[in-house]
């Protein structure tokens, strides 16, 4: 299966990538949209065992892309770290 990722895409995994949307499964058959992705103090996701049991996934590729998509939300949360002058 081929998927079109939503742009930009930040990082790409094995089975997962993190694009302008959120987490997104490279088949298309799944995504996370940045709302539903807790920040690192509020801990492990609700959905997170539940992709890890029922989708069959990289347990290590959905992990890196939760802290890839946290880091980007701290990012954009921060703003930005350069002056665009």
């Amino acid at each position: 299966m081929n998927h079109e990722l939503t742009e930009p895409v930040h990082w790409q995994g094995r089975q997962w990538a993190v694009t302008g949307y959120g987490i997104e499964a490279l088949d298309g058959m799944y995504h996370v949209p940045y709302a539903d992705i807790p920040d690192v103090n509020g801990g492990r996701p609700e959905w997170l065992d539940g992709l890890w049991r029922r989708y069959g996934t990289d347990r290590d590729d959905l992990a890196a892309a939760l802290k890839v998509a946290r880091s980007i939300q701290a990012e954009t949360a921060n703003g930005p770290t350069k002056s665009a002058a």
